[in-house]
């Protein structure tokens, strides 16, 4: 597969699963903070990956199993040139019809905030094991857009995903505290809603506890405050849109829920230390 068939951010069909994913590619990653539209599938099996997902730092190793929802942000730091990963993927307009949200409730929480789970060297190697059949199976016949067959399919990952996270979730995750309870619900708001809404009391309402305690529940359970949470998402999305769009800067601020260009472009610089054209410039 060259460089051109993977697109960075969103698939062109329905479905793709590869294990030739080249290093170049890995590295567009690594300009500027990608949001994923796709849903991926991904096991590493040799290499390593140094990244931020959805805010949380996470070194992605061989064994590791990891999960990108349509919506998680990504930036890598450092790639090993030794890379393998096995990756399926869904686009973002299959997965929009899929109702995938209905299947993964339940654990929407532990993907989001841990997409990468470690698994051990037996699981690991069945895994990719079914990655080699599904390659095999897809060489065979254009599975790209056979909705009949993707449909099943799809469930089967997220399926399987969940069984993971049922078993191999990290035992701090799964013990937590009612502080870390309040930071994984209002990270889900938030990526459901940051464009719209900038305000903490907003998500302290959706979470259902008061604004003092939300900060300081979300202050210890993530060691940031939840205001900065908020801009570091904004910040992310602000410049994956001028990173790899030509929409102007104030269809950006508007999209983003920015009353007014100059409100974004003072915010941005006051976040980054250069305008939105500057940094687009760069």
């Amino acid at each position: 597969m060259t460089d051109h068939e993977l697109p960075k951010f969103d698939l062109p069909v329905d479905f793709v699963a590869t294990d030739e994913i080249p290093v170049t590619l890995l590295q567009n990653y690594a300009r500027f903070p990608c949001k994923i539209k796709a849903c991926l599938f991904v096991l590493c099996t040799t290499g390593e990956v140094r990244a931020t997902v959805n805010l949380r730092k996470q070194t992605i190793r061989a064994g590791d199993f990891v999960t990108l929802l349509p919506g998680s942000f990504i930036q890598i730091e450092t790639i090993s040139d030794d890379i393998h990963l096995y990756m399926a993927g869904f686009s973002s307009e299959f997965m929009a019809r899929s109702n995938y949200l209905k299947q993964v409730v339940d654990y929407y929480y532990n993907i989001i905030q841990y997409p990468s789970l470690p698994l051990p060297p037996r699981i690991a190697r069945l895994y990719a094991e079914a990655y080699r059949l599904i390659l095999h199976a897809a060489s065979f016949g254009r599975m790209e857009n056979e909705r009949e067959v993707l449909t099943p399919l799809l469930s089967l990952c997220l399926q399987t995903c969940l069984r993971l996270y049922k078993h191999y979730t990290p035992r701090w995750a799964k013990e937590m505290g009612r502080d870390q309870e309040i930071c994984q619900e209002f990270i889900m708001h938030l990526l459901q809603h940051y464009t719209r809404e900038h305000s903490v009391a907003f998500y302290a309402d959706a979470c259902g506890v008061t604004l003092p305690h939300f900060c300081s529940a979300v202050k210890r359970g993530s060691g940031h405050t939840a205001l900065t949470l908020i801009n570091n998402v904004l910040i992310m999305h602000a410049k994956e849109q001028l990173s790899t769009t030509r929409k102007p800067v104030k269809e950006i601020a508007f999209a983003l829920g920015f009353a007014n260009p100059s409100h974004f472009n003072r915010f941005f610089r006051e976040h980054t230390g250069v305008t939105p054209q500057a940094y687009r410039g760069k």
